[in-house]
């Protein structure tokens, strides 16, 4: 999943991308972007205090051979409660975001409800052409879990979000074999990865 966000970011083609992790926990997507993109512009929000200061560290050990215009922040932030967009607000990122990321987190924001919230907060601080790109686990009928949701409820949420989806998984297929591809959505194991567009 990590390789399928970073192309997708890759693609958009900036030279200092400015990308925004939703849940970015410990800060394992982040390293991996830092060590993949010459250039960039982070800015990682989670609830947990403990995740963003291993998260920090981490980042922070890696930090001496990157350029110096690599800029890596983390902030505390409930995203169904907090109005974590104050921050992007105050960095001069509103609809200047090129990608908005997630890895493994959005089900645990709640329901269909609660992610959509957080998925239209996201578009608009996203610019115009801008990424949404994020996996997560799929519902399965053995292990039914009442904030997993399959293909099709995420790509309906996605639409309904105002996210244009497209049909660009040609290139997916050079990084990992998935196990099924449709539109906007492709599937690695139990997880589905999933991009919408500006």
């Amino acid at each position: 999943m990590a390789n399928w966000i970073g192309a997708k970011v890759d693609a958009i083609s900036v030279t200092t991308p400015r990308i925004v992790e939703l849940a970015c926990g410990a800060g394992y997507l982040a390293s991996f972007l830092q060590g993949h993109l010459p250039a960039i512009h982070y800015c990682g929000f989670d609830l947990s205090p403990h995740l963003l200061d291993h998260a920090r560290r981490r980042l922070d050990a890696a930090r001496g051979s990157q350029p110096d215009d690599v800029q890596m922040e983390f902030y505390c932030a409930d995203l169904v409660r907090d109005d974590w967009t104050k921050k992007l607000l105050g960095m001069g990122w509103i609809g200047k975001v090129d990608a908005v990321i997630s890895i493994q987190a959005l089900h645990d924001l709640g329901g269909l409800e609660q992610q959509a919230q957080v998925l239209k907060q996201a578009r608009e601080m996203l610019r115009n052409g801008g990424l949404l790109a994020y996996g997560d686990l799929l519902q399965d009928a053995e292990n039914p879990h009442p904030s997993r949701y399959n293909t099709d409820q995420h790509l309906q949420m996605l639409s309904e979000c105002g996210y244009s989806l497209r049909d660009d998984l040609s290139a997916d297929r050079d990084l990992v074999q998935p196990q099924t591809d449709q539109s906007a959505a492709v599937r690695f194991g139990a997880f589905g990865c999933f991009a919408g567009y500006i």
